[in-house]
Order: structure tokens, then sequence, then C-alpha cells
């Protein structure tokens, strides 16, 4: 599976954040996004899975336009580095498969 980024544009009120951003990760590779802090590397990451509307962006996985957040969909999966999971509920109650 290839998944691709490209054109990612986004500003804060009229500040850039990202601009003509691309990333191609694919599966059984690693890769890294790298840079100082407040670059946009959690801003990317956000976008790409949807938690974040920018301004314009392309997401493909094996060449083809994604038109939902990758979390609607069963081929990308999102872990975010916070605690996310009420305590009572067990990660395999609460990540199942779509």
């Amino acid at each position: 599976m290839t998944l691709e980024i490209d054109n990612v544009e986004l500003y804060f009120k009229t500040k850039p954040i990202l601009r003509g951003v691309y990333l191609k990760a694919q599966t059984g590779k690693i890769t890294g996004i790298l840079g100082s802090n407040g670059c946009g590397k959690s801003c990317l990451l956000n976008i790409v899975f949807g938690n974040l509307i920018p301004k314009y962006k392309l997401i493909r996985v094996d060449n083809k336009p994604i038109l939902k957040p990758l979390y609607k969909t069963a081929q990308v999966r999102y872990l975010p580095q916070h605690h996310f999971i009420p305590n009572r509920i067990k990660v395999k109650t609460d990540i199942q498969p779509f």
C-alpha cells in the first residue's frame, strides 16, 4: 500500500504553517517526519487523518484519491500519543476493525 499526501496548505489566520507539502509512505518501509518544534509535523498528521481541515490537500492510497477522512476507512489507522481511551475500557474493546 502506498499513502501519498500532496499539495497540503494550512494557514492559521494569515500565518502559513504548511505550504506545498508532499509525503509518500509505503508498506514495509519506514517513513519519518522530521523537523523542529512548531514546524507543522503534528498538523500534517492531523490533516491526513481528518482532525484538521487545511486550505488544500490531496490524499491518495494506491493512487486512488481519498475523499473522506482516513479514520473512516479501513486502510489506515492512527494512534495518538496522548491518552484517549477511558480507564474502564480495554484497548481490545475500543479498537475494533471497521
